[in-house]
């Protein structure tokens, strides 16, 4: 297939969790960009469609079905993308799970473990898998979907879910550290409330119920559109973010600008 133009023309991306919400639209986002994307995620029928909405508009995708629990998914994963682009360029650990809040006393070791296993451990296990197919051909760019919960405790997530999120945090900023001078960059992207499969419920009691509920959460009343999440993505990936390292955007309309 002929190379698109755009600000990752010629590069070869990875997106987990990228068979729907924020991954589907970060996938579409970075081919859009021209970047060649493998597609990450466990449902084989909307990763198949998700290729096929990036071939209808003129991109390149694979798909490679993955569950980022068990611990060779992620080097099995990076040598998909090896084997389908010859190299790695971009990549955006967005594979995650949530789970609502439960008080510490009455969490039990069955959610903890596997909140910590999908949020925290499968992000280390892709980042260092990544960053060593990227050390071979000559560096790139990580993103990690972090979230406001990173910076802050939550009424609406569990322990398990807000510590993971922290810890997202400390494993982007001692990469960041690690790696700039090898030619890798790694950053964060922290969303607020998304319009995805989880907040369904909301958006099903209606725009006044949805806006009264999260007013007290974003200045603007609204969900976050996943696009906007994909935009940001594509740019931390670019030349035009080559300065950014160790950061994290909050894409939440100023909800933590409240705090």
């Amino acid at each position: 297939m002929a190379e698109r133009a755009g600000v990752l023309s010629g590069r070869a991306a990875l997106v987990t969790g990228g068979t729907s919400g924020i991954g589907e639209a970060t996938a579409v986002a970075l081919a859009a960009a021209g970047a060649r994307v493998l597609v990450a995620g466990r449902d084989p029928d909307r990763g198949a469609a998700v290729v096929a909405r990036i071939a209808a508009a003129g991109g390149e995708a694979v798909l490679h079905l993955a569950d980022l629990r068990a611990p060779a998914a992620a080097e099995a994963m990076v040598s998909a993308a090896l084997e389908a682009y010859g190299r790695l360029d971009v990549a955006f650990n967005n594979a995650g799970i949530f789970d609502r809040s439960h008080e510490f006393h009455t969490y039990d070791d069955a959610h903890w473990d596997e909140m910590i296993a999908v949020n925290l451990s499968a992000v280390f296990r892709c980042m260092r898998a990544e960053i060593a197919a990227m050390l071979a051909t000559g560096g790139g760019a990580i993103v990690n979907c972090a979230s406001t919960v990173s910076h802050r405790g939550s009424e609406r997530a569990s322990p398990a879910y807000v510590a993971a999120k922290h810890a997202v945090l400390g494993l982007t900023r001692q990469a960041a550290l690690q790696y700039v001078e090898r030619g890798i960059r790694v950053n964060a992207v922290s969303p607020g409330p998304t319009r995805t499969a989880v907040a369904e419920p909301l958006v099903a009691q209606g725009p006044e119920a949805m806006q009264q509920v999260l007013r007290g959460l974003n200045p603007t009343g609204s969900l976050v559109p996943p696009e906007e999440i994909g935009r940001t993505v594509v740019f931390l990936s670019s030349d035009a973010a080559a300065m950014i390292n160790g950061h994290d955007i909050p894409l939440d309309g100023g909800q933590l600008a409240r705090l």
